[in-house]
């Protein structure tokens, strides 16, 4: 494992988790209210044009939000797995 000090290991995995909490909702945001309302939304920020996200926009935002949830659940397990260190590892198996 990269990290041995637990306390490190404790604080990345704890980072890691608010760093996926408002992806979550994002996500939840998009799957509950559908594109219409992120895509109102963004017109209100002032973009040039019409104001509205177009719907290829919009998937492609979901999919990175997606991929990125994904890659912070990873995370969070590869940290979370306690690693035995070597020295007390089965040499047989």
């Amino acid at each position: 494992m990269a990290v041995d000090n637990p306390t490190v290991k404790w604080v990345l995995i704890g980072l890691a988790i608010l760093l996926l909490v408002p992806v979550v909702v994002m996500l939840g945001m998009m799957a509950i209210s559908g594109a219409g309302m992120m895509s109102h939304m963004a017109g209100m920020m002032g973009s040039s044009g019409s104001g509205m996200m177009s719907t290829a926009a919009m998937v492609l935002c979901g999919a990175w939000l997606a991929l990125v949830a994904g890659a912070l659940v990873f995370l969070i397990v590869l940290l979370a797995r306690s690693a035995k260190s070597p020295d007390t590892r089965d040499k047989a198996a």
